[in-house]
């Protein structure tokens, strides 16, 4: 049955992105934009929506609407592929993404298709070619930049962060919201060093429900007076409470009184 389970997810998970591929590269050309959004990015919406009751995926998320009414970036930690299918299902944002992405065969392809910004993080010339395409993006919709730099063990503590991204958000005075999400289980859609499919058997032949969280905290409004770093610290100490303790569970964290 668990193969079975797996195997029906999986077949219906690559039609459904073949579809989306084809619709995406035919529309992506065309200057046709919806509430300010280009019409290819649009389609990735619905599949991703698709994908969650079909993987069996229960969301709780009470300030997603937030997401579409952003204009700046989003900070969230990192621990899944689950992440971004999450984040495109309130609304077409945007990726910072690894470069070797861009080749991957479908994924790769619509990514291209809707201006996802590609980095190599080990080649400086490639990190200065992301820091002047960000510079210089328009912030709606909302772009998103992982600042832990990627998926690292363990996944039970937020990882250190490049603070790149925080200068550029500093530098242009541009507003970003810190994001958490939080996973149960997280041993299933954590994404080990392993190839994806293996991460994504795991996770499409798990038969009960797998729940996942998002909190968006307060929107940080980067000031000329800033400093990158005391931001990036700020940020990474209030997203590893909620990280550590869950959103709503404030009282853990700070208490009435002197």
């Amino acid at each position: 049955m668990r193969f079975i389970r797996g195997s029906l997810r999986i077949i219906t998970f690559f039609i459904l992105l073949m579809v989306t591929t084809l619709l995406v590269l035919l529309t992506a050309w065309l200057p046709v934009r919806l509430k300010g959004v280009r019409l290819s990015a649009w389609l990735l919406v619905p599949i991703c929506r698709l994908l969650l009751p079909l993987f069996n995926v229960q969301v709780t998320a009470p300030d997603a609407h937030r997401i579409p009414k952003h204009d700046g970036f989003i900070f969230p930690n990192h621990l899944s592929f689950l992440d971004i299918i999450l984040l495109l299902s309130f609304f077409p944002v945007r990726f910072l993404s690894k470069a070797e992405i861009a080749n991957w065969p479908f994924i790769g392809w619509i990514a291209r298709a809707v201006d996802t910004v590609f980095v190599n993080r080990e080649d400086k010339t490639s990190r200065e070619q992301a820091r002047d395409s960000l510079v210089h993006i328009h912030t709606f919709p909302a772009v998103v930049l992982f600042p832990e730099g990627g998926i690292f063990q363990p996944p039970t503590e937020l990882k250190p962060f490049r603070f790149g991204a925080f200068e550029i958000a500093q530098a242009g005075s541009v507003p970003f919201i810190p994001a958490v999400f939080i996973y149960d289980p997280l041993d299933i859609v954590f994404w080990r060093d392993e190839p994806l499919l293996t991460a994504v058997w795991r996770f499409a032949t798990r038969p009960e429900v797998i729940k996942a969280r998002l909190y968006l905290l307060r929107t940080v409004q980067p000031g000329p007076e800033d400093d990158p770093k005391q931001l990036a610290l700020e940020t990474h100490g209030a997203m590893a409470a909620v990280y550590k303790y869950g959103g709503g569970q404030e009282e853990a964290v700070v208490q009435d009184g002197i």
